[in-house]
């Protein structure tokens, strides 16, 4: 059994991984594999006029998953992360900018059925299937670690994408992240099997299996994330779900200081980013004591 130390720096590389990974790609969104520049470094982003290392609503999302698990000391309460991203969505709450941006339609559409009741907690149907838990997944998995199922990552996830299509990919994307938490690189193999054949899509299933392929030919963190978001298309969420598996596997010490450091919003510091991943994290592990 490896010791608390390092599973801090494995869920802290997972969180982090997530947050540089969507820095990192968003500036090649949307754009088709190799019709854009090869990204290395933290550019700025044309799209939504946003600096170096400005974070999307893939890391928003799990701001706001995290800033609720810490402000109520630890305790999980679905409908204040459901108000979490209301909030987010209408204030840009943990936004890297004044306002929310880069929103998928299907968590548009969620946040605004539940800014008209925010009882109803299960948003969406079957043909759901974007990627918007995946990409966001670090803070629930988090919070849900060492627990014997994955109820808290399904109401989660269901938020937004109530499909269980997406719940099956959340299952898959948890399994692969225990195994390297608790420091077993994974079996699980990507789909595709050569850059070619990538689908870089929205798609939930696309999204994990495209991360992986990007993680199972690699031998770093770096060259995982290079390898993952130059993938263009959802780039930014490709790279933010590569950069949790990678994250998880290497831990934190192996992100190259360089990208965290350059991790800031407009109102966010590296620091205030920092802070809040240490505490949802020393949080949960105290919990398992």
């Amino acid at each position: 059994m490896q010791d608390m130390k390092t599973t801090h720096d494995r869920l802290k590389g997972l969180f982090w991984g997530l947050v540089v990974g969507d820095s990192l790609g968003s500036p090649i969104q949307f754009t088709r594999k190799d019709a854009h520049q090869h990204i290395t470094e933290m550019v700025p982003c044309e799209t939504f006029s946003t600096p170096p290392g400005y974070w999307t609503d893939d890391s928003s999302m799990a701001f706001c998953v995290a800033e609720s698990f810490v402000r109520l000391g630890g305790k999980y309460d679905l409908k204040d992360i459901a108000q979490n991203f209301v909030r987010w969505y209408d204030e840009g709450f943990w936004s890297s900018l004044s306002r929310a941006f880069d929103v998928g339609m299907a968590t548009s559409f969620a946040c605004c059925a539940l800014k008209r009741k925010p009882d109803v907690l299960k948003n969406g149907d079957e043909e759901s299937q974007g990627n918007g838990s995946i990409m966001r997944l670090a803070p629930s998995f988090i919070m849900n670690y060492g627990a014997s199922d994955n109820q808290l990552i399904h109401e989660i996830s269901d938020l937004t994408h109530c499909s269980q299509r997406v719940r099956e990919t959340c299952d898959l994307m948890c399994k692969i992240l225990n195994e390297h938490v608790n420091g077993q690189r994974t079996t699980e193999k990507s789909i595709y099997n050569t850059r070619e054949e990538v689908n870089n899509s929205g798609w939930a299933v696309s999204t994990l299996q495209a991360a992986l392929w990007a993680f199972e030919t690699t031998t770093s963190f770096e060259d995982a994330l290079i390898a993952a978001v130059n993938l263009g298309g959802d780039a930014d969420s490709i790279g933010a779900v590569c950069g949790q598996i990678a994250g998880a596997y290497y831990g934190y010490e192996a992100i190259p200081q360089r990208w965290v450091q350059a991790v800031q919003g407009h109102d966010k510091t590296f620091e205030d980013v920092n802070t809040l991943i240490e505490q949802c994290i020393n949080l949960r592990l105290e919990q398992l004591k």
